[in-house]
């Protein structure tokens, strides 16, 4: 059965996207709480440090970005690990040489009638 032997490379593959989701998600939220704490010091204080501010917030949207192409990634992965049934190898080692066999009886009756 082929759905065996992939098991464990899926189950990898998945415990690596969710990994992956959950660092990004705690770096965006990071990200974003030291942007508030930037903004509400500089409130408080008068001076608002810009770079700083500026360089978090295209960090959260590189996170977001990430994030988005992680969600796709995973979706897609998700619908080719649980494609359909188990692969039955036999069975379709029979459709095909059944199919073979009807289309060499097809070529034979040609040469015979032709």
């Amino acid at each position: 059965m082929v759905k065996s032997t992939l098991d464990p490379q899926i189950e990898q593959t998945a415990d690596l996207l969710r990994s992956l989701q959950d660092s990004i998600l705690r770096l965006r939220n990071e990200a974003e709480a030291m942007r508030e704490q930037l903004e509400a010091e500089g409130e408080v204080d008068g001076t608002i440090s810009k770079p700083q501010i500026i360089k978090l917030e295209g960090l959260i949207r590189d996170c977001q970005k990430v994030e988005k192409a992680l969600v796709v990634q995973s979706s897609q992965f998700t619908a080719l690990a649980g494609a359909g049934p188990e692969l039955d190898l036999t069975a379709i080692r029979a459709d095909i040489r059944c199919r073979l066999a009807h289309l060499r009886a097809c070529c034979d009756e040609r040469d015979v009638s032709g």
